[in-house]
């Protein structure tokens, strides 16, 4: 059984990716720079989206997309999270969290619901991000 979940979770249990290009001497330190200001000024203001116990990355709480997010949360020193956790082991592991039954319930936590899309893989939930990734760059100015 597959369970969609939204909660808080510690930094320091989610593994994400960390790319020498988005730093403040990499070729996206522009982007870089403009998220870190952001989310200094605003905090998170959408959720990241992470698998859990798949068969892609197993039993790891694992950022399908908001890793740059994280990478300025660490730097920050921001502690929990706000995520949406795809869980593929629900029967077998329960995470404790609010239940999200529709694409309605999980569109309610990020800033602007209406500009986010779930895409699925064979009616499993596979990736949550903003239409426009250019609208996620305004939505923190």
């Amino acid at each position: 059984m597959i369970k969609v979940i939204y909660k808080e979770l510690p930094i320091n249990e989610i593994s994400y990716l960390d790319r020498e290009e988005f730093s403040p001497t990499g070729p996206e330190k522009g982007f870089y720079n403009f998220l870190k200001k952001s989310i200094s000024k605003h905090g998170l203001k959408d959720p990241v989206h992470i698998d859990y116990g798949s068969q892609s990355y197993g039993d790891i709480f694992k950022v399908i997309v908001g890793n740059n997010r994280m990478v300025i949360a660490k730097e920050l020193g921001i502690d929990k999270i706000p995520t949406i956790i795809v869980n593929h082991k629900a029967d077998t592991f329960n995470i404790e969290g609010k239940v999200l039954n529709t694409d309605e319930e999980i569109r309610e936590y990020f800033y602007l619901p209406d500009k986010v899309e779930i895409r699925r893989k064979k009616d499993v939930i596979n990736q949550i991000m903003p239409i426009d990734f250019n609208l996620v760059r305004g939505s923190y100015v």
